[in-house]
């Protein structure tokens, strides 16, 4: 299980992934379970809702893994390694920090602090996709050795750049992935995680996020997020006094 604390003010809020642990004194303080697999919460007192993701089993070969990717991503895989995308793990957070918060500005999204960055500790891992010394793609993942599980939780890359070609950046991102699930198969872990699956969404932009997850041959499977009664209050609370995603 992936356990670390964000902080909040004076306060400390617990994240967990993947698996529930019963502790009395967590069920009264500021503590969430996320995607936790469904049968593992089912006397677990607090709030309790559905979620839903994409994963991909590695206890396969490798080959047999890539051959369930679909024609497109394998072909553009290849195009990026000839084209000389070159894809490395390193867990330089300013350097991601910088990337990624680029992206987000661009889209109008959620930034990250290299706080935030370094509340996870040993449980983060981050990727890289560069060309010519520079960066085209960064991913960052939730790493579970107990569990087994890797999941994917930032992504970045320079499709909002107007001075990149934006079907390298493509191939680029999907090299990117295709390379992190290998590299996690030769590392032991079972299952990659894809971040999430926006289930019977209307919305076309996350209909286009869900189809994209569903070419590496995963399947969408239920998980089980777990509020305490304590969290659920104050993230209640925090959205009244405008602090809505602060939490």
């Amino acid at each position: 299980m992936i356990r670390y604390y964000k902080k909040f003010y004076f306060l400390k809020v617990y994240e967990n992934w993947f698996q529930y642990n019963y502790r009395f004194k967590d069920v009264l303080g500021l503590n969430v379970y996320w995607h936790v697999k469904k049968q593992d919460t089912a006397k677990v007192p607090g709030i309790k809702f559905i979620s839903h993701t994409v994963e991909l089993p590695l206890n396969l070969d490798s080959e047999a893994i890539t051959a369930n990717f679909s024609k497109q991503i394998r072909q553009q895989a290849r195009i990026a390694e000839t084209e000389g995308i070159h894809c490395t793990f390193q867990n330089d957070i300013d350097v991601f920090v910088e990337f990624f918060n680029d992206f987000a500005r661009k889209k109008n999204t959620d930034l990250v602090s290299r706080r935030r960055m370094e509340e996870f500790g040993d449980g983060i891992t981050l990727s890289f996709a560069m060309y010519n010394g520079e960066i085209m793609a960064a991913h960052s993942y939730l790493i579970d050795k107990e569990a087994g599980i890797v999941r994917h939780h930032h992504a970045a890359t320079r499709r909002l750049d107007e001075q990149v070609d934006k079907n390298l950046i493509g191939r680029a991102n999907k090299y990117l992935t295709v390379k992190n699930i290998l590299y996690f198969k030769e590392q032991g872990y079972a299952t990659f995680d894809f971040g999430g699956y926006a289930k019977d969404t209307t919305n076309e932009s996350l209909k286009g996020i869900n189809n994209y997850k569903l070419l590496f041959g995963g399947t969408v499977v239920e998980c089980v997020n777990y509020f305490s009664y304590t969290y659920w209050f104050f993230k209640k609370l925090s959205g009244l006094l405008g602090m809505r995603g602060k939490v």
